[in-house]
This record gives structure tokens, C-alpha cells and sequence, in this order.
């Protein structure tokens, strides 16, 4: 799934005794310099670590951030990952409030 600023893939990990969701978060030197390269991957973790709080399982998440990812503040960045993260069926659909 893509947005103009992120592209997510998600997989359902097997059960292996953890619970948790793992999130990768990449940025190649497209998104710009080093320092523009951790800004979007902060700014993308930030997002994700809230919403995959509400997983629904153990998760292999990865979000490859793109140029335009530090042109969208955090409520857009929040509305957009929640829906990509739903479409993909990380978060169900009740834990999102409209």
C-alpha cells in the first residue's frame, strides 16, 4: 500500500511466543541528506509506535519513507498510516474512529 510519502508492507508474523508488532522504517538518500533521512524516520516511527499499539496480534511491519514524508505534519501523517494500516488488516476496523 502507498500514500505520496510512504509506502507500508505488512505481514502477519507466525506465532513464535511474542506478542508484539515489529516496525522497520527505511529511507534512502532520495528523502535528502542524513539529517532529512532521520527527521522523516522519527517522524514515521512516532506515527506507527502509536497506532500499532492497537494491533491486533504480532505484525512484521515496514514503512519506506518517501521525498515528499516530511511535507505532511503528524495528524495527516496519523489519519493516513491508520487507514493503510486498516486496509492492510493490522488494525481492525471498530479501533478507528472516524
Amino acid at each position: 500500500m502507498y500514500a505520496p510519502w510512504v509506502v507500508l508492507h505488512a505481514r502477519r508474523r507466525s506465532d513464535d511466543g511474542r506478542s508484539e508488532s515489529r516496525l522497520g522504517v527505511i529511507a534512502s538518500k532520495r528523502v535528502g541528506g542524513a539529517v532529512a533521512r532521520n527527521r522523516a524516520r522519527r517522524a514515521l516511527r512516532e506515527a506507527a509506535r502509536t497506532l500499532l499499539r492497537e494491533a491486533g496480534g504480532p505484525w512484521d511491519v515496514l514503512l519506506v519513507a518517501r521525498p515528499e514524508a516530511l511535507r505532511v505534519g503528524f495528524a495527516e501523517r496519523l489519519r493516513v498510516l491508520r487507514e493503510m494500516l486498516t486496509k492492510a488488516g493490522v488494525l481492525e476496523e471498530s479501533r478507528c474512529p472516524s
